[in-house]
């Protein structure tokens, strides 16, 4: 869709010619190259779109496809103006798995391609092994003593199938290469332990290549032995449908267990109603305790829930949690009426499945999961009182409604269970929850949802101090992250598996939550990268249709966040405009979570996709239009200018230069320039192109062009593009060359004022605090013309203006906390909105007074947090080795400074005391080697500590250190710095250096230096839908935590009470809290730390009791 401009027939006389200079004979490169694969979304180009006669000669243009490549007609939408046609790739008549691209046509003409597809060659598809073989193979690797396909009843209940296995040709896509390979799919589903995914099997060498969960987190906590199976005959099954086909449906009233009295539709059975509705399909039984073990029981052999008046009361259905029936078949009724109602969806696969939920599955389950087929719900482990068990009955709405999301994604985006395209599976899932909830309840209203609906699970958690699973609105809250990147982020980029979660599926999945949440509601504030945003909500019920276009038009298997943005963001154009508010918001939300430019800011635009896939060879130099004249090099095939401006005058010449640069060889370059005079957020209307060149190896190329007076006021897009061999179009991919985006602007006269203020200044901080002086420094603002300078205020006082990037404020009064912010301005006076502030509290002065202030805080788990990276035996590692999180440092081998890590600059001049705590881990250090600690007061390295494999630690181990440091022995200086370093022998000899505080104190006395063998950090695994398992015997959650922190401990009571101590010790080993406990019977102790007035830092909790026990586990205050 287009702006809503007044449309003009652009009656234009193309004053135009060029100069060419320098003419030589074209040197042609050996081959051109299109990519190997495709992935995302692109606008088409007029005039090649409507000349393409085929789909395959659409996709040919993007990468270089086969003769034996061929693209099957899947599946056509239809909507108003809008025609969506999704394709299946096959090679030699093989599927390309995931490669289901997508030719979205508006008004009869392809406008834009989405998804993905591959450039299938010197694949060789005959197989090696045979299917039997390869199932054979697949069966090994899943190692289940029982699969579904034993149990007839139960797989034609879900209609379910022994594997015969489909022979696929497979893409493994990692972050550096696509490699593709011919494989053997097997839906394979195991009943003990439980299990259900897509396998792929190498069809050359038999190893297992992907898994592809479906059941998304199916554990069972504490099932023992073979549970019996009772299947029913095929009379009484066939006697129990007639029951409900002959059944009267009606209206009836339902206490639900967690949303109150609620209407549902039931059908009279005998004498009694039965939860069944057969207009919805919707149908939910008792799973009578039984587990989803070796076979699937339940699924063949259950009971009707059952009321003899059809007023299901808390009175008669309580008992045994029965209620929580009436919560799981009225959260399926919604969910199946919101996607009907809103969405225009017939059940979760569009084509009127019925919905079957199973409720009361296994014994104190504290789960729920979809399983392709069918929904399972656990009873949970708690009795319903808070710090009870874990969870209560798993059936409230939002978890009702995200598991069905998983299988509404099954039948759209299909995204993979893992990375980041897991990620965003378990996301949608959780919108879903959200999104439901609010349209069943409608709490709160469209612009302002309650509190409540951004938390998924919360009506189900019972665990002590637990608010929810997860939330929405603040994910940080609950151990997720809300910046792509940022703290708690999961690195995607591993070899996914069930023990890492897919690589962080469910954690990674609070990006986009976060995204959902400020699309909706709206939000200002600056994320864990210092991006400073400002979004205005357009409500839930926009923000939904949005979501819902992306992931069912839009969203291929393999997508990323990158993608996803791209296609939220065409999503909200198809529906409300280019440039909508809905577009801005979109956008905006993105860049609040890391992910791509705020609108406007350069990453936003509308406009099609023009880029170059190499600049090796050759790029743009060079540009010249009027007061534009940008020299510059190319980092990619594609650069953004669009900051970079000039006035133009309607009615007027202007001429347009552009240079190439040649890294070497001198090619033939074809070049094109586009302007978007009616700011339709398109180059394709008659007039755009304002200058072409053929193929030419001069040095610099020239073309004049005229502004025609229908131009419209404002600013606009100019896009200049050098393509090598050939004229470029606007909106192509190219093998070599660059494209670049510039702004124009017009008004009457031949130019506008200047209205456009600065971008807000980002990653604002404060640095060498002393009793009365700070330093302040930012990031650069960009500005349409030109940034001028920075006002400086403290709190609404305007300090002054600076011209750079930094401040030195001078003045202050010790020990007192000041507020600092900054605006940029232009020449024409514009002045942004302010960046976000930054507190600072002068030091007090060297009293003796004791004072404790931490100096620097490093857990590295958003970045190296002020430390720099000393060269290549240096880097940011996530990964097991780390003490806690995810991220640690790691140095190696004994290259001086290239084995070190240092710190940034700090002032030590006010304390008579440094403590510096860390943990490490050592791996592969040879008896002997050692890494150092060392200290700089500006007058050059000295060594504070050394630790030696053999002397001091054995590898494999995790330890905490203490080194404490006297001014009477160091020169504590403004400006001193501090460095681990290693000194080893070779790169596999590696420290990993986590948790690293450094505080200064003043006052006498310091304490010896320590060494503490420590353990690794258990948590409970409460990210994971429900599926909260009590990791070990003791755990501490969250860990590390902020104000509040659980403790649980399984305690070995026999006949008689016990009596125990809980004590938190600091880094010192000096005892910070303490607690008696008396007659405990219980053989769960648990306890709820208040912590938020303990110091940031590394601390030990030790539980000891009368019968001899001591635990010890470490706690990180955050």
């Amino acid at each position: 869709m287009t702006k809503n401009y007044p449309k003009f027939l652009l009656m234009l006389v193309l004053a135009f010619g060029f100069t060419v200079h320098a003419q030589e004979k074209p040197s042609l490169k050996p081959h051109d190259e299109k990519p190997k694969k495709f992935s995302g979304l692109v606008k088409l180009d007029k005039s090649r779109s409507k000349s393409a006669s085929t789909p395959k000669a659409i996709f040919n243009d993007r990468v270089e496809l086969d003769s034996e490549s061929a693209f099957n007609l899947l599946e056509r939408q239809t909507e108003s103006g809008f025609v969506h046609k999704r394709f299946q790739q096959t090679f030699e008549g093989i599927p390309v798995e995931f490669a289901k691209p997508t030719i979205h046509e508006k008004n009869g003409t392809p406008v834009s391609i989405s998804g993905e597809f591959y450039a299938v060659k010197d694949v060789k598809t005959s197989p090696a092994i045979s299917k039997s073989a390869a199932f054979s193979k697949a069966i090994a690797h899943i190692g289940a003593t029982h699969y579904l396909w034993e149990y007839a009843d139960a797989s034609k209940e879900i209609n379910y199938e022994k594997p015969e296995g489909q022979l696929v040709i497979l893409p493994l896509t990692s972050d550096k290469n696509t490699e593709l390979k011919l494989a053997y799919k097997f839906d394979i589903y195991a009943t003990q332990p439980l299990s259900r995914g897509m396998l792929y099997i190498d069809a050359k060498s038999g190893k297992p290549l992907f898994y592809n969960s479906i059941i998304k987190h199916a554990h069972t906590f504490g099932f023992v032995g073979k549970m019996p199976v009772t299947v029913k005959t095929k009379e009484e099954a066939a006697r129990a449908f007639d029951d409900m086909a002959a059944g009267m449906y009606v209206t009836a009233s339902a206490q639900t267990r967690y949303s109150g009295t609620q209407s549902i539709e039931t059908a009279l059975s005998g004498s009694s109603y039965i939860l069944s509705d057969s207009t919805r399909k919707v149908y939910t039984r008792d799973a009578k305790n039984q587990a989803p073990g070796n076979s699937y029981p339940y699924i063949s052999n259950y009971d009707q829930f059952t009321d003899n008046d059809n007023n299901w009361t808390t009175a008669e259905h309580n008992a045994n949690k029965d209620n929580a029936a009436l919560d799981a078949h009225w959260g399926a009724m919604m969910t199946y009426d919101y996607f009907k109602n809103v969405q225009g969806r017939n059940s979760y696969d569009n084509n009127g499945t019925q919905i079957r939920s199973y409720v009361h599955v296994d014994q104190n389950y504290d789960n729920a999961f979809w399983n392709g087929s069918v929904m399972s719900y656990g009873d949970g482990s708690s009795n319903g009182a808070e710090g009870n068990g874990y969870f209560d009955a798993l059936t409230s709405i939002d978890v009702a409604a995200h598991e069905i999301g998983h299988a509404v994604c099954t039948y759209t985006a299909d995204l993979a269970y893992q990375k980041e395209s897991g990620g965003m599976n378990e996301g949608f899932s959780d919108i879903w929850g959200a999104v439901v909830e609010h349209y069943a309840k409608g709490n709160g209203n469209d612009l302002s949802p309650a509190a409540s609906i951004w938390l998924i699970g919360d009506e189900i958690d019972r665990r002590s101090g637990s608010a929810a699973l997860r939330s929405m609105s603040d994910p940080k809250s609950l151990g997720q992250p809300d910046t792509y990147g940022g703290s708690y982020w999961v690195n995607p980029n591993c070899t996914p598996t069930s023990n890492n979660d897919y690589c962080g599926v469910h954690t990674n999945s609070g990006v986009l939550n976060h995204w959902f949440y400020l699309v909706t509601a709206g939000g200002s504030g600056s994320n864990d990268v210092g991006d400073v945003y400002d979004v205005a909500g357009i409500g839930i019920s926009k923000a939904a249709d949005i979501t819902y276009r992306t992931e069912s038009v839009y969203l291929s298997a393999n997508s990323t966040y990158a993608n996803a943005r791209s296609y939220s963001i065409q999503a909200a154009i198809d529906l409300y405009g280019a440039g909508s508010a809905e577009e801005q918001a979109v956008t905006n939300a993105w860049y609040a979570v890391n992910v791509g430019e705020a609108y406007g800011g350069g990453g936003s635009s509308t406009y099609c996709t023009s880029a170059g896939n190499s600049v090796s060879d050759e790029y743009i130099g060079r540009v010249k239009l009027e007061s534009i004249d940008n020299a510059s090099g190319a980092a990619s095939g594609y650069t953004d200018y669009t900051s970079v401006s000039t006035s133009l005058t309607k009615g007027a010449s202007s001429t347009i230069t552009i240079t190439p640069t040649w890294t070497g060889t001198v090619y033939s370059e074809g070049y094109a320039v586009w302007i978007d005079y009616n700011q339709n957020q398109s180059f394709d209307d008659s007039g755009e192109l304002v200058f072409s060149q053929s193929a030419t190896t001069s040095s610099s190329i020239s073309g004049s062009f005229t502004v025609p007076t229908s131009a419209l006021d404002g600013e606009t897009r100019m896009r200049v593009s050098m393509k090598y061999n050939g004229i470029p179009s606007s909106c192509e991919s190219f093998s070599y060359g660059e494209v670049e985006d510039y702004t124009v602007v017009f008004g009457s006269g031949g130019s506008t004022a200047d209205t456009q203020a600065p971008s807000i200044p980002g990653g604002l901080t404060a640095s060498n605090i002393t009793d009365t002086t700070a330093d302040l420094s930012w990031n650069a603002s960009s500005d349409n013309v030109g940034v001028t300078g920075y006002d400086v205020y403290e709190g609404s006082t305007l300090l002054g203006t600076v011209t750079g990037t930094t401040a030195n404020i001078t003045g202050l009064t010790a020990a007192t906390t000041y507020s600092f912010s900054i605006r940029a301005k232009d020449a024409a006076g514009n002045i942004s909105a302010s960046s976000s502030t930054v507190s600072v509290t002068t030091t007090g002065g060297s009293t003796g007074g004791g004072a404790n202030d931490t100096l620097i805080a490093s857990y590295f788990e958003s970045g190296w947090d002020g430390w720099s990276d000393g060269g290549s035996d240096c880097a940011r590692y996530s990964g097991s080795r780390s003490s806690e999180g995810s991220y640690s440092i790691y140095i190696r081998d004994n290259s001086g400074t290239a084995s070190s890590m240092t710190s940034s600059a700090v002032n030590l001049t006010p304390y008579d005391n440094v403590e510096i705590t860390f943990s490490f881990y050592s791996y592969s250090m040879e008896n002997g080697e050692d890494f150092w600690v060392r200290y700089n007061s500006g007058s050059g390295w000295q060594t504070v500590a050394a630790y030696a494999r053999g002397t001091s630690f054995n590898n494999n181990t995790y330890y905490t250190a203490t080194i404490n440091m006297s001014s009477t022995d160091y020169s504590f200086t403004n400006g001193a710095q501090f460095r681990f370093q290693c000194d080893a022998s070779a790169n596999n000899d590696l420290i990993y250096i986590d948790e690293v505080v450094i505080t200064g104190t003043s006052g006498s006395g310091v304490m010896p230096n320590s060494l503490v063998e420590t353990e690794t950090v258990q948590t409970f695994g409460g990210n994971m839908d429900g599926n909260a398992d009590f990791e070990g015997n003791f755990t501490i959650y969250p860990n590390p935590a902020a104000d509040f922190a659980e403790v649980k401990l399984m305690l070995d009571i026999e006949d008689s009470p016990i009596n125990v101590k809980l004590s938190v010790y600091d880094i010192r080993g000096s005892v910070v809290l303490s607690k008696s406990y008396t007659e405990l019977t219980d053989d769960v102790f648990g306890e709820k730390l208040d912590v938020s007035q303990l110091k940031s830092g590394i601390y030990f909790v030790e539980i000891t009791s009368d019968n001899g026990m001591m635990e010890t586990q470490k706690l990180i205050k955050n």
